[in-house]
């Protein structure tokens, strides 16, 4: 089933802070943070977890195309953007 991330709680905009090796979203009220970055066949790949949920940011890191996932028991959601990398 799809549905509009903002209809599952996640927010539109996510920034992700490398250094300070958390996500978070605009405003800094919700944030997870990061406990694996890596560099892989040119896709910088992110992982974290927090509440009970996993999750995973693909970034290409030539284009910025994104891909996400996030997953617990029993429920999974698969998310695609853009972002820019500094």
């Amino acid at each position: 089933m799809r549905r509009t991330a903002a209809s599952v709680n996640l927010p539109q905009f996510l920034n992700v802070d490398l250094k300070g090796m958390k996500v978070h979203s605009d405003g800094g009220a919700r944030h997870s943070p990061i406990r694996n970055i890596e560099h892989l066949d040119g896709n910088l790949i992110i992982q974290g977890g927090q509440q009970g949920r996993g999750w995973t940011l693909t970034i290409v890191e030539e284009t910025g195309k994104t891909s996400g996932t996030v997953s617990a028991d029993g429920e999974g959601f698969v998310v695609f953007g853009a972002c820019t990398l500094s």
